[in-house]
């Protein structure tokens, strides 16, 4: 992301942030995880620079996740992996450069 951004982050406040979040999860039966690197890249791409616009993008996938729920359980599993991969494909090649 400092790439993307020109601007150099706190290392150590990524995995305290992260398993802070995990606890939390926990507490609720929620799975464990880790950030997801394409929705950041797809997120800066698209004009968000501060956090904000991070919990607006979570909250717009809850939203979508639970009204389209009902469609989405027809998907095949494959089709979630292969999603990423493109997205990662298109808007991951400032990241990763080999990639695209």
């Amino acid at each position: 992301m400092d790439n993307i951004t020109g601007t150099r982050h706190r290392s150590n406040r990524e995995p305290i942030g992260q398993g802070l979040g995990n606890i939390a999860s926990g507490l609720f039966d929620g799975l464990a995880s880790t950030g997801a690197t394409v929705r950041s890249v797809v997120n800066i791409r698209s004009g968000g620079r501060t956090a904000v616009s991070a919990a607006i993008h979570s909250v717009i996938l809850r939203v979508l996740v639970a009204g389209l729920g009902g469609v989405v359980q027809y998907s095949p599993l494959a089709v979630l992996p292969g999603s990423l991969i493109m997205t990662a494909t298109v808007f991951g090649t400032e990241v990763l450069p080999h990639v695209g």
